[in-house]
């Protein structure tokens, strides 16, 4: 065994100085050692290759970041491994930059806490507690447990960032802007929530359920420190008949109300936690001027404009008051037989268009009584032959401006088409002719109709026409094949 020891520290030395010879060559400038020696990178003045082994570094003990010592003074490029563990340094990787120690990246995993106030009593190594109490005089600022007791926390590094997902520290106490080209993430030590900048301008909050089931992620409004939450703007995952919903809230005395929010499926709700429709207010509501309440819009008895929602809960009744100057619009039937009118529209007395109920479906109809037109004539809009109705330019007698418009003739169109119009009575003022716009659109889409068809059957012979030009063009190409090789024969005879 001794002999087999002696043999390998000789052979070992033997390498050493083997190698120290080929490093004092001008030819040999290079150096390796451990596994392969004779295969050197081109690049390296030094190269150390093992499978199983490792490179160990002095161990010193630093005294703080700007004291050299144990050294005699600092050399920029000096690379030590660290074993003092205090306030301000711990153990680890340390290069020098010619002013001063610079920790490299630690793997040492630390049990992050928060807490309220600064902290107090033992505690256990590798710990670093931070105050999260924001009405705190110490508020933010963080404490490591070194030999079980509380001291100011102070990166050994020069940024509080790590890198990327670990817990490496990345470097770094600046002034000023920080930027990175990735994204930055604030987590929870557990990974149940976390806040992140995503670069190109995005804010991502993630908040587990499991962790708070009703309040998710949030951004919180204060004025002062008593009440952090005055305004919130978060995801509340029990409201919205629990399918959750961005939640507009406000914190007064101490009661969280919520005044708004949006549901995943589009739903907007006011002054409602569970909206029923995608737009729901729960409580009537204003539209005035002046700030006036809107209490006498219904007996027209207001100075000011304004349109008020509301209902009355014991004849279960709801309303729409619009006070004006002007024509009042208030929709209100507790019943609505056949024939009944909801809105008429009128000027100088003149019936110009109705909404009514016909018994079974909502009519909308406009004036087109031949008593109230004058100037009509046939209008240069037409299309000759589209239809075998007259759309004429005209304007209403009542009209003093004289006001040209395009339109119908009802008792014209309704020997046309009598399911667009509505028939009048005697008094041209009260219960005119009618026409209802919207119901020529099936007769347009017909036409629209019989025109492809009469497209497609033109393609259609078009296409024909083209497989006999085509057939025609391969008959000459035959015949002229034929009269070419005619003409050979007759040459070559």
């Amino acid at each position: 065994m001794k002999v087999k020891q002696l043999l390998t520290r000789t052979t070992g030395a033997l390498g050493v100085t083997a190698g120290l010879l080929f490093a004092g060559s001008p030819l040999m400038a290079q150096v390796k050692i451990g596994d392969n020696p004779n295969t050197v990178n081109s690049s390296s003045i030094l190269e150390l290759e093992s499978a199983t082994k490792g490179l160990r570094l002095p161990r010193v003990e630093l005294q703080s970041l700007s004291n050299p010592a144990p050294l005699a003074a600092h050399v920029l490029g000096m690379h030590v491994y660290n074993t003092t563990d205090n306030a301000t340094l711990q153990a680890g990787e340390y290069y020098n930059d010619g002013t001063s120690w610079i920790a490299l990246s630690s793997d040492i995993a630390f049990t992050y806490i928060d807490g309220i106030n600064a902290p107090t009593g033992s505690c256990a190594a590798k710990t670093i507690y931070t105050d999260t109490l924001e009405a705190s005089g110490t508020y933010g600022q963080q404490w490591r447990c070194i030999n079980g007791s509380w001291v100011d926390y102070v990166s050994p590094t020069k940024t509080p960032f790590y890198a990327g997902t670990t817990t490496r520290d990345a470097g770094g106490n600046r002034s000023g802007l920080i930027s990175r080209s990735g994204n930055v993430l604030l987590r929870r030590a557990d990974n149940q929530g976390s806040t992140t900048l995503v670069q190109g301008g995005m804010v991502r909050l993630y908040r587990n359920a499991s962790v708070a089931p009703a309040v998710g992620a949030s951004i919180d409004f204060a004025r002062n420190t008593a009440n952090p939450a005055l305004f919130r703007v978060g995801l509340r995952n029990d409201l919205n008949d629990s399918q959750g919903a961005l939640a507009f809230q406000t914190n007064l005395a101490g009661t969280t109300s919520t005044r708004m929010l949006i549901g995943l499926n589009g739903q907007v709700g006011i002054n409602t936690t569970n909206p029923l429709r995608v737009f729901h207010v729960n409580g009537k509501a204003l539209f005035s001027n002046n700030n006036n309440d809107g209490a006498l819009y219904f007996n027209g008895t207001a100075d000011q404009d304004g349109i008020l929602l509301d209902w009355d809960d014991n004849a279960k009744e709801a309303q729409i008051a619009v006070q004006t100057d002007g024509p009042n619009l208030a929709l209100t039937k507790k019943a609505a037989p056949a024939g009944s009118v909801f809105v008429v529209f009128r000027a100088n007395g003149d019936d110009l268009g109705q909404i009514r109920y016909n018994g079974t479906q909502t009519v909308y109809a406009v004036t087109s009584d031949s008593r109230l037109k004058e100037n009509v004539k046939q209008t240069h809009y037409s299309i000759e032959d589209l239809m075998k109705i007259g759309v004429v330019d005209y304007n209403y007698k009542n009209n003093a401006a004289k006001t040209r418009t395009t339109g119908f003739i009802a008792q014209d169109l309704f020997k046309i088409f009598p399911d667009a119009v509505s028939k009048g009575g005697d008094d041209v003022k009260t219960n005119p002719w009618m026409v209802d716009y919207g119901k020529l659109t099936p007769l347009l889409v017909k036409a629209i109709q019989d025109q492809q068809k009469k497209i497609e059957s033109l393609e259609a012979q078009l296409s024909e026409m083209n497989a006999l030009k085509a057939e025609v063009a391969s008959i000459k190409a035959m015949l002229g094949n034929a009269e070419q090789q005619k003409s050979g024969a007759t040459t070559s005879k």
